[in-house]
Protein backbone atom coordinates (compact mmCIF):
# COMPACT_ATOMS: atom_id res chain seq x y z
CA UNK A 1 0.00 0.00 0.00
CA UNK A 2 3.21 2.23 0.51
CA UNK A 3 3.91 1.89 -2.77
CA UNK A 4 0.84 3.11 -4.17
CA UNK A 5 -0.38 6.32 -1.57
CA UNK A 6 3.25 7.15 -0.24
CA UNK A 7 6.43 6.25 -2.64
CA UNK A 8 4.32 6.41 -5.99
CA UNK A 9 3.34 9.73 -5.45
CA UNK A 10 6.64 10.79 -6.95
CA UNK A 11 7.48 7.93 -9.06
CA UNK A 12 4.53 7.12 -11.50
CA UNK A 13 5.90 3.47 -12.21
CA UNK A 14 6.82 2.33 -8.65
CA UNK A 15 2.71 3.76 -8.22
CA UNK A 16 1.57 1.04 -11.45
CA UNK A 17 3.73 -1.67 -10.21
CA UNK A 18 1.83 -1.80 -6.38
CA UNK A 19 -0.99 -1.64 -8.38
CA UNK A 20 -0.78 -4.55 -10.48
CA UNK A 21 0.67 -6.42 -7.66
CA UNK A 22 -2.50 -5.33 -6.08
CA UNK A 23 -4.96 -5.99 -8.55
CA UNK A 24 -3.03 -9.57 -9.37
CA UNK A 25 -3.21 -10.61 -5.56
CA UNK A 26 -6.98 -9.73 -5.67
CA UNK A 27 -8.01 -11.65 -9.21
CA UNK A 28 -6.10 -14.75 -7.95
CA UNK A 29 -7.84 -15.05 -4.63
CA UNK A 30 -11.10 -14.25 -6.33
CA UNK A 31 -11.30 -16.93 -9.26
CA UNK A 32 -9.96 -19.18 -6.34
CA UNK A 33 -13.54 -17.87 -4.30
CA UNK A 34 -15.32 -19.21 -7.47
CA UNK A 35 -14.01 -22.69 -7.42
CA UNK A 36 -13.46 -22.92 -3.77
CA UNK A 37 -16.01 -20.67 -2.08
CA UNK A 38 -14.98 -20.00 1.89
CA UNK A 39 -17.30 -17.47 4.24
CA UNK A 40 -15.46 -14.52 3.64
CA UNK A 41 -16.12 -11.21 2.18
CA UNK A 42 -14.41 -12.35 -1.28
CA UNK A 43 -16.22 -15.31 -1.37
CA UNK A 44 -19.67 -12.66 -1.34
CA UNK A 45 -18.23 -10.50 -3.93
CA UNK A 46 -16.98 -13.07 -6.73
CA UNK A 47 -20.84 -15.32 -6.26
CA UNK A 48 -22.79 -12.53 -5.97
CA UNK A 49 -25.16 -12.18 -9.22
CA UNK A 50 -26.22 -8.61 -10.88
CA UNK A 51 -29.33 -9.51 -13.25
CA UNK A 52 -28.60 -12.93 -13.10
CA UNK A 53 -25.38 -12.76 -14.20
CA UNK A 54 -21.79 -12.95 -11.75
CA UNK A 55 -20.42 -9.72 -11.21
CA UNK A 56 -17.28 -9.91 -13.02
CA UNK A 57 -13.61 -10.70 -11.85
CA UNK A 58 -12.77 -6.90 -13.09
CA UNK A 59 -15.46 -5.56 -11.43
CA UNK A 60 -14.60 -7.45 -8.24
CA UNK A 61 -11.06 -6.73 -8.00
CA UNK A 62 -11.71 -3.26 -8.59
CA UNK A 63 -13.76 -2.75 -5.23
CA UNK A 64 -11.34 -4.94 -3.20
CA UNK A 65 -8.72 -2.40 -4.14
CA UNK A 66 -11.02 0.76 -3.58
CA UNK A 67 -11.36 -0.99 0.04
CA UNK A 68 -8.11 -1.58 0.58
CA UNK A 69 -6.68 1.04 -0.38
CA UNK A 70 -9.47 4.02 0.96
CA UNK A 71 -9.06 1.74 4.34
CA UNK A 72 -5.53 0.84 5.23
CA UNK A 73 -4.04 4.24 4.96
CA UNK A 74 -6.38 6.41 6.37
CA UNK A 75 -6.98 4.41 9.36
CA UNK A 76 -3.46 3.23 10.35
CA UNK A 77 -2.75 7.57 9.92
CA UNK A 78 -5.46 8.23 12.01
CA UNK A 79 -4.61 5.71 14.81
CA UNK A 80 -0.90 6.87 14.47
CA UNK A 81 -1.80 10.69 14.40
CA UNK A 82 -3.98 10.23 17.44
CA UNK A 83 -0.96 8.02 19.54
CA UNK A 84 1.47 10.43 18.50
CA UNK A 85 -0.81 13.48 19.98
CA UNK A 86 -1.27 11.34 23.34
CA UNK A 87 2.86 10.21 23.39
CA UNK A 88 3.15 14.55 23.51
CA UNK A 89 0.55 15.93 25.09
CA UNK A 90 0.29 14.09 28.77
CA UNK A 91 -2.49 15.99 29.85
CA UNK A 92 -5.16 14.80 27.37
CA UNK A 93 -3.76 11.08 27.54
CA UNK A 94 -4.50 11.16 31.23
CA UNK A 95 -7.37 13.06 31.11
CA UNK A 96 -8.47 10.54 28.87
CA UNK A 97 -6.99 7.39 30.84
CA UNK A 98 -8.92 9.04 33.68
CA UNK A 99 -12.43 9.16 31.73
CA UNK A 100 -12.82 6.92 29.10
CA UNK A 101 -15.76 8.07 28.38
CA UNK A 102 -14.01 11.15 26.72
CA UNK A 103 -12.75 8.59 24.01
CA UNK A 104 -15.25 9.26 21.06
CA UNK A 105 -15.05 13.45 21.63
CA UNK A 106 -11.11 13.08 21.37
CA UNK A 107 -11.49 10.74 18.31
CA UNK A 108 -13.46 13.70 16.14
CA UNK A 109 -11.34 16.14 17.49
CA UNK A 110 -7.49 13.70 16.60
CA UNK A 111 -9.69 13.71 13.36
CA UNK A 112 -10.52 17.16 12.74
CA UNK A 113 -7.13 18.37 13.77
CA UNK A 114 -4.74 15.66 12.06
CA UNK A 115 -6.98 15.39 9.03
CA UNK A 116 -5.21 12.46 6.93
CA UNK A 117 -7.00 12.81 3.60
CA UNK A 118 -6.87 15.19 1.08
CA UNK A 119 -8.93 14.71 -2.23
CA UNK A 120 -9.25 16.50 -5.76
CA UNK A 121 -11.54 16.52 -8.40
CA UNK A 122 -11.88 17.89 -11.83
CA UNK A 123 -14.51 20.43 -12.09
CA UNK A 124 -17.88 19.53 -14.72
CA UNK A 125 -18.90 23.05 -14.94
CA UNK A 126 -17.58 27.13 -14.34
CA UNK A 127 -17.86 28.47 -10.74
CA UNK A 128 -16.91 31.06 -8.96
CA UNK A 129 -16.24 29.85 -5.13
CA UNK A 130 -15.09 33.47 -3.85
CA UNK A 131 -12.72 35.83 -5.58
CA UNK A 132 -11.32 32.09 -7.13
CA UNK A 133 -12.87 31.54 -11.05
CA UNK A 134 -13.31 27.69 -11.53
CA UNK A 135 -12.99 26.66 -15.48
CA UNK A 136 -14.69 23.24 -16.45
CA UNK A 137 -11.63 20.83 -16.56
CA UNK A 138 -9.48 22.60 -14.32
CA UNK A 139 -8.43 20.63 -11.31
CA UNK A 140 -9.18 21.23 -7.74
CA UNK A 141 -7.79 20.32 -4.60
CA UNK A 142 -10.09 19.53 -1.40
CA UNK A 143 -8.59 20.64 0.98
CA UNK A 144 -10.21 19.24 4.21
CA UNK A 145 -7.31 19.57 6.43
CA UNK A 146 -7.62 23.48 5.70
CA UNK A 147 -11.08 23.10 6.14
CA UNK A 148 -11.29 21.53 9.23
CA UNK A 149 -8.69 24.32 10.45
CA UNK A 150 -11.17 27.52 9.84
CA UNK A 151 -11.17 29.33 12.96
CA UNK A 152 -14.84 30.58 11.21
CA UNK A 153 -16.11 26.93 11.90
CA UNK A 154 -14.03 25.97 14.90
CA UNK A 155 -13.34 28.18 18.06
CA UNK A 156 -9.70 27.77 18.98
CA UNK A 157 -9.04 26.04 15.82
CA UNK A 158 -5.29 25.40 15.97
CA UNK A 159 -5.31 23.45 19.12
CA UNK A 160 -7.06 20.16 20.13
CA UNK A 161 -9.67 20.46 22.56
CA UNK A 162 -10.71 16.63 23.36
CA UNK A 163 -13.91 17.33 24.83
CA UNK A 164 -14.42 19.90 21.85
CA UNK A 165 -18.62 20.16 22.14
CA UNK A 166 -19.70 21.38 18.41
CA UNK A 167 -17.21 19.39 16.00
CA UNK A 168 -18.85 19.81 12.67
CA UNK A 169 -15.19 18.35 10.61
CA UNK A 170 -15.06 17.18 7.22
CA UNK A 171 -12.30 14.58 7.90
CA UNK A 172 -14.45 12.15 6.11
CA UNK A 173 -15.73 14.72 3.50
CA UNK A 174 -18.69 15.68 2.97
CA UNK A 175 -21.93 15.45 0.66
CA UNK A 176 -22.15 12.30 -2.13
CA UNK A 177 -19.04 11.91 -2.10
CA UNK A 178 -18.53 11.39 1.79
CA UNK A 179 -16.71 8.38 3.11
CA UNK A 180 -18.63 5.03 2.97
CA UNK A 181 -16.37 3.88 5.48
CA UNK A 182 -16.66 6.67 7.92
CA UNK A 183 -18.53 4.29 10.47
CA UNK A 184 -15.76 1.59 10.76
CA UNK A 185 -13.40 3.74 10.36
CA UNK A 186 -14.57 5.75 13.79
CA UNK A 187 -14.95 2.10 15.80
CA UNK A 188 -11.09 1.35 14.47
CA UNK A 189 -10.35 4.23 16.01
CA UNK A 190 -12.10 4.34 19.10
CA UNK A 191 -11.09 0.66 20.07
CA UNK A 192 -7.59 1.56 19.04
CA UNK A 193 -7.44 4.34 21.46
CA UNK A 194 -9.24 2.88 24.17
CA UNK A 195 -6.73 -0.66 24.46
CA UNK A 196 -3.71 1.01 23.76
CA UNK A 197 -4.27 3.34 27.27
CA UNK A 198 -5.97 0.76 28.79
CA UNK A 199 -2.95 -1.23 28.70
CA UNK A 200 -0.20 1.18 27.98
CA UNK A 201 -1.53 4.64 30.05
CA UNK A 202 1.86 5.66 30.53
CA UNK A 203 4.45 6.92 27.35
CA UNK A 204 5.71 9.50 25.84
CA UNK A 205 8.17 9.87 22.36
CA UNK A 206 11.84 9.14 22.94
CA UNK A 207 12.99 11.18 20.09
CA UNK A 208 10.86 13.79 18.14
CA UNK A 209 13.24 14.74 15.77
CA UNK A 210 12.89 10.68 14.69
CA UNK A 211 9.31 10.86 13.80
CA UNK A 212 8.42 11.02 10.03
CA UNK A 213 5.71 11.86 8.66
CA UNK A 214 3.93 10.67 4.89
CA UNK A 215 3.16 13.07 2.37
CA UNK A 216 0.80 13.13 -0.46
CA UNK A 217 -3.29 12.12 -0.23
CA UNK A 218 -3.15 10.73 2.69
CA UNK A 219 -0.73 12.20 5.72
CA UNK A 220 0.39 10.30 8.74
CA UNK A 221 3.05 9.28 11.05
CA UNK A 222 5.09 6.57 10.06
CA UNK A 223 7.73 6.50 12.46
CA UNK A 224 6.48 6.94 16.38
CA UNK A 225 9.25 5.93 18.33
CA UNK A 226 7.52 6.16 21.97
CA UNK A 227 9.08 4.27 25.39
CA UNK A 228 6.70 3.87 27.94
Amino acid sequence: MREILEFGQTDHERRLAGRKQVRELFYTELSARRTSPRDDALTHLATTEVDGELVSIDDAAAICHLLLVAGVDTTWSSIGSSLLHLATHSDDRRRLVADPGLIPSAVEEFLRFYSPVTMARVAQSDVRLGDAEIKAGDRVLMNFPGANRDPDAFPDADEVVIDRGKNRHVAFGIGIHRCAGSHLARMELNTAVGVWLRRISEFSIRDTAAVTWAGGQVRGPRTVPVTF
